[in-house]
């Protein structure tokens, strides 16, 4: 019985793939990949001699089938485009379906964009909802971003080059025109941009008008007008507040910049909320 090996790749540079991952591609007989011709490049540099066969969304149903007769031949690993597989991409079939057959699933991991925004986006998470590519149909979207709108926590959304100002556009109305917004464009490769902004402001940014390359957005939480913030919320996030070790002055200023009310409002709604046993 084979493993199946689960390996993340550069989504740019290519000094960023790790020993283990260079080692497991070099070594394993199949190379399953979502681009067999980008993938074929990356085996070449590495020296790997491995078969490559194709996985991706649009594969045939006995496509599969074919993937999981490998596993009982030998070891495999599934690279996806680039970064970690299974993030945004086919992958979770292919790893569910080699565990139903009993196969091992071993995880090498490494590089991700997901993980690489969220790093230097300066975003306080605390828990994020991760989007990935937006469906294609536009209700679906809209379902989509209300839904992590409602959450109340950061959003991290992929788009490539032509559906980023769409998108942009699109998150408007749930997190608000002042949520703040790191937009990457071409993580880790040659043209890498990093740049703060708002959601209102991003469509003009000159990352943004380029619509080349491919770009991770992290939105900040939505900003809620004053009016809209509950004193059922305040005294929630007071209590939270305070319970972490924070005084009721300290924390009403904590409250009041998160939520955007006034110090005194947030120091009122804390005297309410029950203590602490």
């Amino acid at each position: 019985m084979g493993t199946l090996y689960v390996v993340a790749t550069p989504i740019g540079n290519l000094a960023d793939i790790t020993d283990r991952a260079r080692e497991v591609l070099r070594t394993v007989a199949t190379v399953v990949a979502e681009d067999t011709r980008r993938s074929r490049k990356l085996l070449a540099v590495l020296g790997s001699n491995a078969r490559i066969e194709s996985f991706h969304a649009h594969s045939p149903p006995g496509k599969l089938s074919q993937v999981i007769a490998l596993l009982d031949r030998g070891d495999v690993a599934y690279v996806t485009d680039a970064g970690t597989p299974g993030v945004s991409d086919p992958g979770a079939k292919l790893v569910a379906a080699a565990r139903r057959e009993g196969h091992t699933v071993s995880p090498v991991p490494g590089p991700s964009a997901l993980t690489a925004a969220l790093s230097i986006s300066g975003v306080e998470t605390g828990g994020v909802v991760f989007l990935g590519f937006l469906p294609g149909r536009r209700q679906r979207r809209q379902q989509a971003l209300e839904s992590a709108s409602r959450t109340d926590l950061p959003a991290v959304v992929f788009c490539s080059a032509r559906t980023v100002i769409r998108t942009l556009v699109e998150c408007l109305p749930y997190f608000g025109e002042g949520a703040p917004l790191v937009v990457c464009r071409e993580l880790t490769k040659l043209h890498e941009e990093i740049v703060e902004s708002t959601l209102s402001a991003a469509p003009a940014l000159d990352v943004v008008s380029k619509q080349r390359g491919e770009y991770v957005l992290v939105i900040g939480r939505r900003q809620l007008s004053p009016d809209e913030v509950d004193d059922d919320r305040l005294a929630a996030e007071m209590e939270l507040e305070q319970a972490s070790g924070a005084s009721t002055r300290e924390a009403s200023d904590n409250v009041a910049s998160k939520l955007g009310v006034s110090r005194r409002r947030a120091y009122k709604a804390g005297l309410t909320a029950p203590a602490e046993n």
